[in-house]
């Protein structure tokens, strides 16, 4: 980088360009002085584009929001509960006492007119499907990370992030 300082003070190294200095008070950077410097802002680049990929890639598996993570946890925490209740239970609640134990998958209940047991079901498949997605997602970036992270060359990290393989 042309705009960096090619020498310093001797005495206290502060970074000065050496015209208006004695000869005897600076030194010649060395060769590479600026290569781990240039090297970490690389893998920090790098870093960022992984992780802004992963959070591409999971948006489309989940839609994002505060309210949508509330809605998700939601429908995961209703699906847990119908399947660690027994049928015999279920069956027993009045459907006051269902809306206030599955309000999410109860309303959609209402809004499709499907059996409760078919709701869950269809909440279950699209919980499998969306934590498979996500978690290969996770899997890629954590390997892309490793890899640029152990590359020692600024051409080897940015062939490392290249050269990620992200789910299809």
């Amino acid at each position: 980088m042309s705009n960096r300082p090619t020498h310093r003070l001797k005495v206290d190294g502060s970074l000065v360009f050496p015209e208006g200095y004695a000869a005897a008070d600076i030194e010649v950077l060395p060769a590479g002085y600026y290569d781990a410097i240039d090297l970490a802002a690389a893998e920090a680049s790098l870093i960022a584009r992984v992780d802004r990929k992963r959070e591409q890639m999971r948006s489309a598996v989940m839609t994002q929001g505060v309210g949508q993570s509330y809605a998700y946890a939601q429908k995961a925490a209703e699906v847990r509960d119908y399947r660690n209740t027994l049928a015999s239970v279920i069956a027993a609640l009045t459907n006051l006492q269902r809306t206030t134990r599955f309000p999410f998958a109860m309303a959609e209940v209402t809004a499709t007119g499907d059996a409760l047991a078919t709701v869950i079901a269809r909440i279950e498949a699209g919980m499998i499907a969306s934590c498979a997605r996500i978690a290969a997602v996770e899997a890629a970036a954590v390997l892309a990370k490793r890899r640029i992270r152990a590359a020692t060359s600024a051409a080897a990290k940015k062939a490392a992030y290249d050269t990620a393989t992200w789910p299809a």
